[in-house]
């Protein structure tokens, strides 16, 4: 069938495509996904990636849909099913890097090593030659070179791509005449230096400190064609409605590379994953649609949260890091310590290749400390995750303010030094670093160390600011709608730390945090012995994630703890881990598992507690997703309550039966009736069908020229209901009213809500008799639900 690309889209729905679940599998679930009401299938990226990888982002090959997932024939089958179903798919694209964890795999990088620096192929990696003298620097061997050698660890032979070095499983090329030298002979004349793993030199630019990820200039025109080849062939199908970018901040010329590839799937849809700073919009000029929505979540968790519970929580965080590290109850000391000691160590080679390209040819050694000095404190001073310069108009004042922080603390003529050359490619490299140093500085590092609630530590996530007056949330939500009303809403993703069903019942336990403070308390000192020499950061992120993402096992728990811990880099790392530390942690994940699901006690019926007060909560966030300016993106198993934790725990395949049981229900009840009888996963398919089924009814309402407005409320407790409505060119349309999740129910009869002229309806109740305009009380419009979504039946 022909599909118009531009119908207005009522949600995505991101399926994680596997080696076990391809295309076919896929398509298998579209009756289901379609019966919700989702006009969007959203993939995972498609094109060829390291085999059995089970994210996709590993791409060797980007010319060739992913043999494993079916390759084009069964994705051209998906995309005829999807277009039979009246829905578009977007595709996730990895413009980026590539994989050369195996060289053998990737053509490109294969030929560049074998040919050097004057191959064709040596323009699509960002490779400092001159550091290298002249050779790639490959840092994967398990000790020095030497010590290799005289094991005989290298050995030289002929495989399917020709003359060959070999390390154990790792084949490299071997240079035009090379081929029949001695190891030791051909190890030193190739285009490539294998180095110890532990050697901190680099000349090649990587997706932040991962080796086996080599960036790709998409900044040449050719590359970029051969990168975009599959969005390019898509365009022949009516299905294909659009792309996600991968990120973004990682490319030379974004706003280039976007035009280009703008050009080549026309209208379609087109999203840049971006994490937004404090106030900051994607620049103007791109041609995108919008991002793909962390905003939203850190913009919701903060305004639902009881702003009483920060004291409370911050006593008990303060109390238990004090005798660790006193600068750890301050975010802000603890983003700026964890960036600064990535710049001194993964991410030390990208600051040298920095410092070097703002050196003069005979720039001394305090020269050059000088200038990283500078650009240290440019990129500490940076409060986002990189500027745009030179096309970008809003990067000028927010470069200004580097500057300026700079020469608070460098000497002003340093500071005038670096500045001065810092243009061109200087410029392009520092800006292609500040995003790695924010990634990997604070949501690697810090939001894994600053946890009085752990789940503000969410990508994209304000940790160091608690809660947000309903009146902030309101002016967020309508400057999206005037600044970004046709992007992405997300809840929860392949890349969010923690579930939104985890991070809903993380806003119950904060509705009690007395109550919680004192359980902690008290079960600390009774398990005194089992946590004696623990980090007692990770003994708070433990007790909270046990309460919040039931139901878990020991090995779930473990594997997040150790996750948690080495990425906090504090007392065991990837590169360093402590064997004694991580044992701890397993038994720390045994008791509490233990104890959490099969014992009774003061633990496991807090649990119970917060997971009946989050199941409203996180029906309250989706509501609120679904009827935000843009349209929700879906993750895979939803509707269903998702509590999964941090990759790889968010990949684990959803309850596909499940969710065909739920939506083949939906037309038997309502949500109300479904909440009054604890079937919470009911209601929340009832509602997204209910919604999204509203939205394509009247998308006007919802779409790039709809409104925005929030709702007046008055009465004791007024500042802690949240509503609002969508307005069509009719004026409102649809109203939305629920309350931040605090514990005590508000004095909900004397809570008056003014709702706009017009007949209304209520969309989750099947009976309920219509309500007139004018003030109406709280109680009335959200029930037992906590949420009323109401429709306009007459003007």
């Amino acid at each position: 069938m022909v599909h118009n690309r531009r119908v207005a889209p009522t949600a995505s729905y991101r399926i994680q495509l596997t080696p076990d679940f391809g295309f076919d599998d896929a398509r298998s679930q579209l009756d289901t996904i379609r019966e919700l009401g989702v006009s969007h299938l959203y993939l995972s990226p498609i094109a060829q990636a390291v085999p059995a990888s089970s994210h996709g982002y590993d791409v060797v090959d980007h010319t060739t849909v992913r043999r494993e997932f079916g390759g084009a024939a069964a994705l051209d089958r998906l995309l005829d099913a999807a277009g039979d179903h009246a829905m578009g798919v977007i595709v996730d694209h990895v413009p980026n890097h590539v994989s050369v964890a195996r060289a053998e795999l990737n053509d490109v990088w294969w030929t560049m090593l074998r040919d050097g620096a004057s191959s064709e192929a040596a323009r699509w990696f960002d490779v400092d030659w001159d550091h290298g003298d002249g050779r790639v620097i490959i840092p994967r061997l398990a000790g020095p070179l030497y010590e290799v050698l005289s094991a005989g660890g290298l050995e030289v032979g002929t495989g399917d791509r020709g003359p060959e070095l070999r390390y154990g499983p790792l084949r490299f090329p071997l240079a035009l005449g090379t081929e029949g030298l001695p190891v030791r002979d051909a190890v030193v004349r190739q285009h490539y230096s294998l180095e110890w793993w532990r050697s901190s030199d680099r000349n090649v630019r990587r997706f932040f400190t991962i080796d086996d990820l080599v960036a790709v200039r998409v900044e040449q025109r050719d590359v970029a064609a051969v990168v975009d080849t599959i969005p390019r062939l898509l365009v022949g199908h009516e299905a294909f409605h659009g792309i996600r970018v991968d990120h973004i901040d990682g490319l030379a010329d974004p706003g280039g590379y976007l035009a280009g590839l703008r050009d080549a799937i026309g209208d379609r849809l087109l999203f840049v994953e971006k994490i937004l700073g404090p106030g900051e919009r994607l620049p103007s000029s791109w041609p995108v649609d919008g991002t793909t929505g962390y905003e939203h979540i850190t913009a919701v968790e903060h305004a639902f949260v009881d702003p009483r519970a920060e004291r409370t929580l911050m006593e008990l965080w303060t109390s238990w890091v004090d005798d660790v590290d006193v600068h750890q109850v301050d975010f802000h000391q603890v983003e700026i310590d964890a960036r600064r000691e990535v710049l001194g160590g993964g991410l030390a080679p990208d600051l040298d290749r920095v410092t070097r390209s703002v050196m003069d040819a005979d720039g001394d050694a305090d020269a050059a400390t000088s200038a990283r000095s500078v650009l240290v404190a440019m990129t500490l001073a940076l409060d986002r995750y990189r500027t745009y310069l030179p096309d970008d108009p809003a990067s000028r004042k927010v470069f200004a303010g580097c500057v300026a922080a700079a020469r608070k603390l460098c000497p002003p003529t340093d500071v005038d030094s670096v500045v001065g050359v810092l243009d061109g490619v200087a410029l392009t490299r520092w800006q292609q670093m500040t995003g790695p140093v924010m990634a990997k500085g604070a949501e690697d590092r810090a939001f894994y160390r600053y946890l009085p609630l752990a789940s503000f530590c969410e990508v994209g996530g304000a940790p160091g600011h608690f809660s947000t007056s309903v009146a902030e949330f309101h002016r967020f939500q309508s400057a999206q709608q005037a600044h970004s009303p046709a992007g992405m809403v997300a809840s929860t993703t392949h890349d969010t730390k923690r579930s939104q069903g985890v991070r809903a019942r993380s806003l119950a336990l904060a509705a009690r945090a007395h109550e919680w403070v004192s359980i902690v308390r008290r079960w600390a000192a009774h398990h005194a012995d089992l946590v004696d020499g623990i980090d007692p950061r990770l003994v708070i992120l433990a007790l909270q994630t046990v309460v919040t993402a039931r139901p878990l096992t020991t090995e779930r728990l473990t594997d997040y703890l150790v996750k948690s811990a080495r990425e906090a880099d504090l007392v065991t790392s990837w590169t360093e881990p402590v064997a004694i530390v991580e044992e701890a942690l397993r038994a720390l994940a045994d008791t509490l598992v233990d104890e959490v699901m099969h014992a009774s006690g003061e633990l496991p019926d807090f649990a119970s507690g917060i997971e009946r007060h989050g199941a409203t909560i996180d029906l309250a966030l989706l509501g609120v997703q679904l009827t935000s300016p843009g349209f929700a993106d879906l993750y895979q198993g939803s509707p269903q309550g998702l509590f999964s934790l941090v990759d790889p725990d968010n990949r684990r395949p959803p309850d596909w039966p499940r969710l065909r049981g739920l939506t083949d229900a939906v037309d038997t009840s309502d949500t109300a009736s479904e909440v009054a009888s604890g079937a919470v996963d009911r209601a929340r398919t009832i509602m997204t069908r209910r919604i999204l089924h509203l939205r394509a009814r009247r998308p006007d309402a919802f779409g790039v020229g709809a409104g925005y407005a929030q709702i007046d409320v008055v009465g004791p407790g007024a500042s802690d209901v949240l509503s609002f409505a969508r307005s069509d060119e009719s004026g409102p349309a649809i109203v939305v009213v629920t309350t931040r999740a605090v514990d005590q129910p508000l004095d909900a009869p004397a809570v008056m809500v003014s709702l706009p002229p017009g007949t209304w309806r209520s969309v989750l109740h099947d009976d309920a008799p219509l309500i007139v305009a004018g003030p109406t009380p709280l109680i009335e419009l959200i029930g037992d639900v906590g949420l009323a979504i109401l429709e306009r039946t007459a003007p």
